[in-house]
């Protein structure tokens, strides 16, 4: 086995075997379990929390209510873990001088990124197919005629959105030193992307607009093809820039 193909395992080795295991896959499975109870609940937790003689009218809780609870959350909560704790986490790596120790083997420096964003991408698949089966399963137990189906779309629809801002955490990862001021940069991207997303036109021709992959819940038709197309696009120019960009980059 070449040297770059065995350092993705090497990484999920790593992943499985530290905190990080904890992070991604520990909050989609919470998440999982907690959207449906939560959607089932939110009547009861509102009228629990206004006074006498206020009345707030909230329809009942449906399968459509757990399934965009559930990714809803993983766009504001998971995301956002992903983007803090950072993709790789190259500048560790370059400080404590493994990096310049992996690189003495027959690895390139390309080689390097590319599969720490790999190890980062299919931990983040398996976590979301685990979590989407998990979430199918407790609505289905609360809600009856709960079809896997939409789950299936809506969660391959998040992940090309996830997978562009794995490749941009992992391009300041590789581009920057500091990794609280690649922290930031991240957070500043993210929350343009869901501003741009609400502009209708960028919504149906930009991967931004797959951070509403929850619309598809709804049964109302969503335009996905060129959302796809430039998410990957995006992911694949990202992933070179990370690539030239720590090529560059002074062990």
């Amino acid at each position: 086995m070449t040297a770059t193909g065995a350092f993705p395992r090497k990484e999920l080795h790593e992943i499985v075997r530290t905190w990080r295991i904890w992070v991604v896959p520990g909050m989609m499975v919470f998440l999982a379990i907690a959207s449906p109870i939560m959607a089932l609940l939110l009547p009861v937790l509102v009228g629990s929390l206004v006074g006498d003689g206020i009345t707030i009218e909230i329809p009942e809780p449906t399968l459509v209510d757990s399934y965009r609870q559930f990714f809803k959350n993983l766009t504001q909560i998971v995301l956002v873990a992903l983007i803090v704790t950072g993709a790789g986490s190259i500048p560790g790596e370059r400080k404590q001088g493994s990096a310049v120790l992996v690189l003495s083997k027959p690895l390139s420096r390309a080689g390097f990124v590319i599969a720490k964003l790999i190890s980062q991408l299919g931990l983040l698949v398996a976590s979301a197919a685990v979590g989407a089966v998990l979430c199918w399963i407790v609505t289905a137990l609360f809600f009856d005629g709960a079809p896997l189906g939409p789950v299936a779309q809506a969660t391959g629809l998040w992940l090309s959105y996830a997978a562009v801002l794995v490749a941009a955490v992992t391009l300041t990862s590789a581009a920057l030193n500091s990794q609280v001021g690649a922290a930031g940069i991240r957070l500043g991207v993210y929350f343009s992307l869901l501003s741009v997303g609400a502009w209708p036109w960028a919504a149906n021709h930009t991967f931004a607009g797959l951070a509403a992959a929850d619309t598809v819940l709804t049964g109302v038709a969503v335009s996905t093809s060129w959302p796809l197309v430039t998410a990957l696009a995006t992911v694949l120019v990202l992933s070179g820039a990370a690539a030239l960009s720590f090529g560059r980059k002074e062990l």
